[in-house]
């Protein structure tokens, strides 16, 4: 056997005939498969497409895994710029320019940054699409759990499910799919919303949204903490953009609601487990009793259900398997309306396949058709941080295309991408989100407690976030694994003993304050983390005056809290906050995701917030 480091260098070097040589006399032989790993990757990544394809085809000195970040011999291929080595890579060893690596990183990507363009040229000629007509998964970041999207002429309309923050159940307008504006909420209206009082995790799950006799119809469960648990809420609205009707209550048991049309006029909901169908009149009454028409294909934890009649079939699609990693979409048929039904053959229609993708915990979809006659699912999916659900679920978009025997098939079977073509090649540029923040607050209506004027935001003290009611909280769901949030902090206003500062928020239990403690000579800058039952009080140090310009850094599980000065900034302390993510703690229903804001603590004294910033840095 040769030596590696001899052999690794003629291969990144194109050296066949020295390596044929080395071949003839068993100097190839014996090496381990993580030498063979590199050697074939560093082949890749040289673009010595000759070299490559004889260390599988003659040498048996290949490997087709991955490196440490999730990168295949596809990505090392594009990096290099060269044509041919990609070329190989795609036909022969079967890579697909749209896998992403562990960052979300696809070799499209790369080969667009290497500094030779052959292998781009060749990609965006294969594919048919350059990467300027691509968008990338998630669409909605930031927890957009359990998305149900509509279309009425050219216009989509999407509504996800908003737990115990309000406003509640957002809806989102878009012209191509891809770019969404906020324009409404379902459940604005605090007192008419039985939010008051529900723990973390209750509240508005799983909504659906249709259109129906000239009116926008949104179903949702109501989830309680006591009896009745679950009461499904339906409204109705001429304008998605509101005002919506008074919300009805229906006394039915089960969770993740939709509505569903026949072609005959009569209307119907479906609830879980499986699906369940009762009937209901054009107000939303029920009046049938409820009945299971199908239990599920995998028959694990099946919910989410949807129905869709399309040539003469009822197709019937359900979340299954959890709502953790092993989460899937499956589809059924039949020609009658309660059944029975056949599994599709290719189930799961959805299911994460690329272990290494960052883009993963896929389900929950809903169908929709363009004008034109294509088909895309909308669907939820959960980004990991350091093997954490941090984000929590979000909305991601991906094309549907039929079998010739009448099958739906999500973007071919390869499971959630992190990359995809654009559906309308010639979409306008996103809309500034920035201009118009989603502001959000548990169980109150920060309409109440906050003012804006500009950049400034005045918030009136309320409770400690510990506290059910009462909360002076201002969130923003958390986008990225990395950003910065930063805001000064002025406590002229408040009152001795009161608080003001930033917040990283999960729920009740999860979440820590970063900010000014008001004293009768000064302030004291601290820090309080809630961690399940157990909370932490540090004072950092004494503050002059009344104000200071703080920031927080996120990166990853970690929050670093910094104090802002002229000359630069101060780090004060660095949190390890796995509590905000969904795997944070046990006990209780933490399926939402975390938020960023500003909070206000005490009774009666305002907090005056100014120079806010919140940037997120894309981390993938």
């Amino acid at each position: 056997m040769s030596d590696f480091n001899q052999v690794y260098s003629l291969a990144v070097s194109g050296a066949a005939d020295d390596l044929q040589e080395l071949d003839s006399r068993g100097g190839l032989e014996g090496f381990s498969p993580e030498q063979k790993r590199q050697i074939t990757l560093g082949a890749a990544g040289a673009g010595q497409s000759a070299v490559l394809r004889r260390c599988f085809q003659s040498w048996h000195l290949y490997s087709t895994d991955p490196d440490g970040q999730g990168r295949s011999v596809l990505h090392h291929a594009a990096a290099s710029g060269d044509a041919e080595t990609v070329r190989f890579a795609m036909d022969v060893l079967g890579f697909d320019p749209l896998e992403a690596d562990l960052q979300g990183i696809t070799p499209l990507d790369l080969s667009a940054q290497a500094p030779r363009k052959d292998a781009y040229a060749f990609l965006t000629a294969r594919l048919g699409f350059s990467l300027e007509q691509t968008y990338r998964n998630p669409l909605l970041r930031g927890f957009h759990p359990d998305p149900s999207i509509v279309r009425v002429g050219e216009d989509y309309y999407l509504v996800n499910s908003s737990f115990v923050f309000f406003p509640g159940l957002p809806i989102y307008h878009s012209r191509d799919l891809v770019h969404w504006t906020l324009v409404g909420h379902a459940a604005d209206d605090l007192k008419r919303s039985g939010l008051a009082g529900l723990p973390g995790g209750y509240g508005y799950w799983a909504p659906d949204i249709s259109f129906f006799n000239g009116r926008f119809w949104v179903v949702a469960t109501l989830r309680r903490d006591t009896v009745p648990y679950r009461l499904q809420m339906i409204t109705s609205a001429e304008n998605p953009a509101g005002p919506w009707s008074e919300p009805k209550f229906l006394p039915l048991d089960g969770i993740d609601p939709s509505l569903f049309a026949d072609t005959d006029g009569r209307r119907y909901i479906l609830l879980n487990p499986g699906a369940i169908l009762a009937e209901i009149d054009p107000e939303g009454n029920l009046i049938s009793e409820p009945e299971m028409i199908y239990f599920g294909s995998a028959r694990i934890k099946p919910e989410g259900p949807h129905l869709l009649r399309k040539d003469g079939w009822y197709y019937l699609f359900l979340a299954e398997g959890g709502t953790g990693p092993d989460h899937m979409e499956t589809v059924m048929r039949s020609r009658a309306l309660r059944g029975p039904y056949e599994a599709c053959p290719f189930n799961p229609i959805l299911s994460r396949k690329n272990p290494f993708s960052p883009v993963g915990r896929s389900g929950h979809g809903k169908l929709v058709s363009t004008p034109d006659g294509r088909w895309y699912m909308v669907y939820l999916c959960g980004r990991t941080v350091e093997g954490r659900t941090m984000m929590g679920r979000e909305t991601a978009l991906d094309p549907v295309t039929w079998t010739a025997d009448g099958w739906p098939i999500v973007n071919g079977l390869k499971g959630p991408s992190c990359l995809q073509k654009l559906p309308f090649p010639e979409s306008a540029l996103p809309p500034n989100r920035e201009a118009t923040p989603d502001w959000i607050s548990p169980r109150a209506d920060f309409r109440n407690f906050a003012s804006f004027c500009g950049n400034r935001i005045l918030l009136r003290c309320g409770s400690t976030p510990s506290e059910i009611s009462g909360n002076s909280l201002l969130l923003l769901r958390q986008t990225e694994a990395c950003f910065t949030q930063s805001a000064r902090v002025d406590m002229t206003q408040a009152q001795p003993g009161e608080f003001g500062g930033l917040c990283g928020y999960y729920d009740e239990r999860s979440y820590f304050l970063f900010g000014l403690r008001k004293g009768r000579e000064g302030c004291t800058l601290e820090v309080l983390e809630q961690v399940g039952a157990e909370q932490t009080h540090r004072t950092l140090c004494a503050v002059d005056g009344c104000s200071a310009r703080l920031s927080v850094e996120g990166t990853g599980l970690r929050r670093s809290l910094f104090r802002l000065h002229e000359s630069g900034k101060e780090l004060l302390l660095t949190l390890s906050a796995d509590y905000l993510s969904d795997e944070g703690l046990s006990g209780g229903k933490r399926f939402t995701g975390a938020a960023l804001g500003l909070a206000a603590v005490g009774d009666g004294g305002t907090v005056l917030f100014d120079e806010m910033r919140k940037q997120s840095a894309v981390s993938f």
